[in-house]
Parts: structure tokens; C-alpha cells; sequence
């Protein structure tokens, strides 16, 4: 489970909480909203595709609301950092936060200290795309085909670690599932997000991953060997990468990024950001930025978001409580 070594305790952290609300239920409305820079809380390191993801939309989304938007990093704990940081901010609309089916979905289930409910402490903004992993491998491993791959693992079983940005989140998940359907003994390896497992594989430190878009530059540059992606179909960005479909491996993973704002936010200014996440996410220029790094831009509403979340959970429960996942043994 998640040390929360970085995090308050649940005590202090109830109080702050209160203290943002109070706050905001005091606060004097002055002009129509927004009249100063909004910011979005990115839970995780720069650099990776969550970060990627929202530099590109911030420019847009500044253009939509007239109003600049201020990337702020705040990683740590699976997410929870800048969740937290989130939840002590004023319930004003000037503060947003990226979150992913890690923090929405399986946190919450698979760590019981998780601290948040996701559907109650938080109100869904909109996804802004649907994303994919690729399996890459280190040179240093010898293989070039998932058929590679597989042999190699049942040959040295218990021999190969795989990365993820974290204990419990959707990347364990999804690593957990692809070796149980290929049927591999491997060892999880927690970073404390993609680049630095990306430079361990490349390395020869680490032996694989399944990776974002991240992975990309070490991919182009030859520093990693990319095996198969987990959509169903051909990534854009990717178009030489077979699908693990292709390769006879029935294996996809959803995955996705959206924004929440804290419950107890005006359904008003929910419904303003939810209009202006999507025409950012609907222009052209942002379309094409995302189609070419193999992501489906979405932009959908606080409901269909809301139903994602609550089905994804539903799945990822169910896979739970099957056996067919067991994240406790990693």
C-alpha cells in the first residue's frame, strides 16, 4: 500500500478542509467569474503524459476563459499530494485538478487509506482524452516480439521487473493483469512516475513497462524496443507497433485523463469549465496535438464523466473480487 509519508493527518487534514469550506461559503462574489488566473493541479511529475497533456490544453483553455491557467506539479503519493492540495483550495472554481482511472478508480479500492471518496469529495469537469500503453522492453533483454517476451519470462520466472508510477494505480493494475493473462511470474518495481523507469529499461536496470506516450522519445531514439500497444486498434504515433490483438494476445486496457474541480463548487462555474475544457479540447489545433501522440481527444459532459467513473470502478471491482488481479502479492 501507498505510504502517505508526504500527506497530513486525516485529523488536520479534516480541519483544513473545513476551514476551505468555511472560506469559500464566505466569500464576498466580486464580478463575473473569472476575473483572475485559474490553477490546475497536475498530481504528478512534468514530463510525463498527464503533464504533456495539460500544457497543451492551457494556452486553449486561457483563450476560452480569458483568464491565464497556471500549471502547477504537485506530485507525490500516488496522486494524493496534489488531490490534497485541491481539496484545502477555496470552492471557487480557480483551482482544478488532472486526475486519472488511478486516482478515480483503483486507489480507492486496493488502498484503504486511500483518503478520498473520489464520487463525493470530487465533482467530474470532462476527460479530455483517451490514451494507451505500449509494452517496451530493455535492449539488454533480447527480445522482439511478445512471443519473445513471453518465453523469456517463463524461462526466468521471478527474473523480470516491470515499472509503474506507483503502487495501486492503473499502470499496477494493468501490468498485474497482462501477466496473469500471459502467464508470468515478474516483480513490481514502483517509481515515483515514468521518466525514471523509462531511463532505468533504457538502461538495462529495469526490464519493461507498460508505458504512455511517454515512452515515445526513448521509442524513436532506439533506446527502448516496443513490443505491442494495448488498443484496439493501431496507435497513430506508433503506426509500426502492432496491437496486442494482432499478435494473438487478447489484452486492452482503458485508460484516460479528465479534470475535477472540489465538490461544493457552484454547479454554475462547473458547468463554465466543463464549456470551456470542452471547445479547448474540440479546436483544431488541439485535436491534431493530441491525434499525433496517438491520444482520442473526448471532451464530454459532467455526466458521462461521472457514469465513466462509476462504471470503470464497477469493472475494476469486479476483476478484484475474481481473483484475477491480485495486487497484494506485487
Amino acid at each position: 500500500m501507498i505510504a502517505l509519508g508526504h500527506s497530513i493527518s486525516r485529523a488536520g487534514f479534516c480541519k483544513a478542509v473545513l476551514c476551505a469550506l468555511l472560506l469559500t461559503a464566505g466569500l464576498v462574489q466580486a464580478g463575473e467569474w473569472p476575473d483572475r488566473p485559474i490553477k490546475l493541479i497536475v498530481p504528478y511529475p512534468p514530463g510525463g503524459l498527464t503533464d504533456t497533456v495539460s500544457r497543451v490544453l492551457s494556452d486553449e483553455l486561457a483563450t476560452q476563459l480569458g483568464q491565464p491557467i497556471v500549471v502547477s506539479n504537485r506530485a507525490g503519493a500516488g496522486g494524493q499530494v496534489g488531490l490534497q492540495a485541491l481539496m484545502l483550495e477555496p470552492r471557487d472554481g480557480y483551482t482544478v485538478a488532472l486526475v486519472v482511472p488511478a486516482t478515480m478508480s483503483t486507489l480507492p479500492l486496493t488502498n484503504p487509506n486511500f483518503p478520498f471518496k473520489p464520487l463525493t469529495d470530487f465533482e467530474p469537469i470532462t476527460v479530455a482524452v483517451n490514451t494507451y500503453l505500449a509494452l517496451v522492453v530493455s535492449p539488454k533483454l533480447g527480445v522482439k516480439s511478445v512471443a519473445d517476451f513471453v518465453a523469456y519470462g517463463k524461462k526466468h520466472p521471478g527474473d523480470m521487473g516491470y515499472g509503474t508510477p506507483g503502487v495501486g494505480t492503473s499502470f499496477h493494475f494493468n501490468n498485474a493483469a497482462l501477466a496473469q493473462k500471459l502467464g508470468i511470474d515478474v516483480l513490481h518495481v514502483p517509481y515515483k512516475g515514468e521518466v525514471g523507469m523509462l531511463n532505468d529499461i533504457a538502461g538495462g536496470q529495469l526490464q519493461y513497462a507498460l508505458v504512455s506516450n511517454a515512452g515515445k522519445p526513448y521509442i524513436d531514439g532506439g533506446k527502448v524496443i516496443p513490443l505491442a500497444v494495448t488498443t484496439a486498434q493501431r496507435v497513430a504515433s506508433l503506426p509500426d507497433v502492432p496491437t496486442f490483438k494482432e499478435v494473438g494476445v487478447d489484452f486492452t486496457s482503458d485508460g484516460w485523463v479528465g479534470y475535477v474541480a472540489a465538490a461544493g463548487t457552484p454547479a454554475p462555474i462547473l458547468d463554465k469549465l466543463n464549456a470551456a475544457f470542452v471547445k479547448a479540447i474540440k479546436t483544431p489545433r488541439v485535436q491534431k496535438l493530441f491525434i499525433d501522440m496517438g491520444y482520442t481527444p473526448v471532451g464530454d459532459s459532467r455526466a458521462d464523466f461521472r457514469a465513466l467513473i462509476e462504471e470503470s470502478t464497477k469493472s475494476y471491482a469486479a476483476l478484484l473480487k475474481s481473483g484475477a488481479v491480485q495486487l497484494d502479492k506485487n
